[in-house]
């Protein structure tokens, strides 16, 4: 059996190094494996362009009915700029689980 496919996301903060950021994309690799899913891409928000990740992320759990989104906390699918969260809309428009490395899948 195939396993599951999942895309990752992080906001990429001003004070974040590199190091930082690739330490980052290898926690989200590993909890996708620990949990059995291929992580097939990682969307990484910048700020400045903040939500154009995000929106690509969406277009691509839809079109490709990937089941899994992983994050290192909760915090990166928080609002920006408007009522919903990053969550909200994710669970609305795809009904996507997501797992974070501090808790469990929503």
């Amino acid at each position: 059996m195939k396993p599951a496919l999942a895309v990752g996301y992080l906001r990429h903060h001003r004070s974040m190094t590199c190091h930082q950021l690739a330490r980052a994309e290898d926690q989200l690799a590993a909890l996708a494996d620990q949990q059995g899913a291929r992580l097939c891409k990682v969307f990484v928000e910048h700020l400045r362009t903040d939500p154009v990740a995000f929106d690509a992320l969406i277009r691509l759990v839809k079109r490709r009915n990937i089941p899994v989104v992983i994050v290192t906390t909760e915090s990166h699918l928080s609002a920006v700029g408007n009522d919903e969260s990053k969550l909200e809309r994710l669970h609305r428009e795809t009904g996507a689980h997501v797992l974070t490395a501090d808790r469990s899948a929503r």
